[in-house]
């Protein structure tokens, strides 16, 4: 089952300096029940494509459907009905700092005209599933950052959303509190079902919490897949740019000298997923070569891990080497290749 589907996307917006291209020709799915991250730079098109989900703005072409219904042709009472369907969260918060926890969290079930014992009810609900049913009478400037984030997520969850949309929601906050608003995401998802699709320019993000990623970039979606597929062969040179954040593929000076002194018959650099590296230097050494633990570096992803390990590999025969990379041709989620 599809949750978002987008078409040929493309979106146009007119300025005094000519056309700005936000959108250009984007094609891209969002499984229902899974956790989807959008990551590019500045200006890539990720805060308008996020905005075409729930019709805060509309494909100049192209098609958006969202849970079977095509967004830019519902009328204005099926689109409120949909944004029901569809929270956001948002990067800063947006509270109402005259307001209480409770009122901020309400707010969507308040204006809809909800009966106030139903919307109570539902607010110390939500609010138990993020940990601040303490905070309830709270007021936003008595919180911390993450707390305000949590107040943020509870608001987007208190009209039980089948998805939630969330634009940059840990940029402002710093790394430990970042992980603990990924860890109630992935609460939301695991536990409620709730499909989560998250913009962001942080590839440490989408490695955490992930199944699948595109990147984007000039209003293009660039490259897309599973998580650990687009970490472990990343094809565009921007993602690339992006894996190396988060798994460092440049050798450290002193180990490219050591890689270039020739005191190795051969270098290789093997990327691996799921653990499929765990015993590599011990098969080398039972096939009669010595393989030298030169650098590796390893992200723990959502459903698994990915990593790379740099390998001097020496031996007193040479078809020994050649013999044992032949046996690792088709090990499962390995990849070898040579380092010059």
């Amino acid at each position: 089952m599809v949750a978002v589907s987008f078409r040929s996307v493309s979106k146009v917006f007119d300025s005094k300096a000519g056309n700005i291209t936000a959108l250009d020709d984007v094609s891209a799915e969002v499984p229902e029940g899974s956790i989807v991250g959008v990551v590019g730079t500045s200006g890539a098109g990720k805060s308008t494509l996020l905005r075409t989900v729930n019709g805060l703005e509309k494909p100049t072409s192209g098609t958006v459907r969202v849970l079977g219904k095509e967004v830019s042709a519902l009328k204005p009472g099926e689109l409120r009905a949909l944004r029901r369907d569809v929270s956001m969260v948002f990067q800063h918060y947006n509270l109402l700092g005259s307001q209480t926890v409770a009122h901020n969290v309400g707010l969507p079930l308040i204006l809809a005209g909800t009966p106030k014992a139903q919307v109570k009810k539902r607010v110390a609900e939500v609010l138990a599933m993020v940990g601040l049913e303490d905070r309830a009478e709270n007021s936003p400037k008595q919180l911390s950052g993450g707390q305000r984030q949590r107040v943020g997520i509870a608001r987007a969850l208190v009209t039980n959303p089948q998805i939630l949309v969330c634009d940059e929601p840990t940029s402002a906050l710093d790394p430990i509190t970042t992980n603990q608003i990924l860890d109630l995401l992935m609460k939301v998802n695991s536990e409620l079902g709730i499909t989560v699709l998250i913009i962001t320019h942080q590839m440490s993000v989408v490695s955490r919490i992930a199944d699948q990623v595109a990147v984007m970039e000039f209003g293009r979606v660039i490259e897309s897949g599973d998580v650990a597929q687009v970490f472990a062969h990343p094809q565009q040179e921007l993602t690339r740019q992006f894996v190396e954040t988060v798994v460092p593929q440049k050798l450290p000076l002193a180990i490219e000298q050591e890689v270039k002194s020739g005191k190795f018959n051969r270098v290789i650099r093997a990327v691996h997923t799921g653990g499929a590296a765990r015993d590599l230097i011990s098969d080398f050494g039972r096939q009669g070569v010595h393989a030298s633990l030169l650098h590796a570096s390893d992200a723990a992803l959502r459903r698994q891990s990915v990593g790379t390990v740099v390998l001097g590999l020496s031996a007193a025969d040479a078809t020994a080497i050649e013999s044992a990379l032949a046996n690792l041709a088709h090990r499962p989620g390995l990849d070898v290749e040579e380092v010059n």
